[in-house]
């Protein structure tokens, strides 16, 4: 799902007429633009329903980006098969950023049992649910608009996306423009961006 609308982008560029070149290369832009937030953040901005494997530990589990669980299954007598399902009275969703603004949840805390330990495997806890961010933060909308601008428009004035030259050799249009990176900085992980 891409971050942001052909016509945010036209828009922000300031382009009267659109033809099937334009909007062509705006298309690509988004795509690219799409993609270079996921990579700069380490993070996806849409929803995606998958199955996730997880390690051992106590009551608590760090988890990527998890806006809602479907089933959560445990291995524990450590043959390789997640066969007790634990239900949602026996677990609580909690986040270090959770507010109203969407932001997913981070951590899964057993409330009466902790997660299986030890033994031969390594993960033992099995959760299928909605990965990511419900809904694309308006930050990272601009992001994605500004930078699909910057890429669109690079056939003209950033010729192989090279924006400017500097004393440590080409600077490329992401990683100078001060606006896209205050825009992907709080969505971002710690080691990217």
């Amino acid at each position: 799902m891409a971050y942001c609308t052909a016509t945010e982008v036209i828009e922000r560029m300031g382009e009267a007429t659109v033809g099937a070149a334009l909007l062509g290369r705006v298309t690509d832009a988004i795509e690219a633009a799409t993609v270079a937030i996921d990579n700069d953040t380490g993070r996806t901005f849409s929803p995606v329903t998958a199955t996730k494997i997880f390690g051992v530990g106590g009551y608590s589990l760090e988890v990527p980006d998890l806006i809602s669980v479907t089933t959560l299954k445990l291995d524990d007598d450590d043959d390789g098969t997640f066969e007790t399902t634990i239900t949602a009275s026996e677990y609580e969703l909690d986040g270090f950023r959770q507010t109203a603004d969407g932001w997913p949840y981070d951590t899964l805390r057993m409330l009466d049992r902790e997660f299986p330990h030890g033994g031969r495997r390594r993960r033992r806890i099995e959760i299928v649910g909605s990965w990511g961010f419900a809904a694309v933060p308006s930050p990272i909308n601009q992001a994605c608009s500004l930078l699909a601008a910057q890429l669109a428009q690079r056939a003209t004035s950033a010729l192989f996306g090279v924006q400017s030259f500097g004393d440590l050799g080409a600077q490329g249009i992401r990683t100078t423009d001060p606006q896209y990176m205050k825009l992907i900085g709080t969505y971002s992980k710690p080691g990217f961006a």
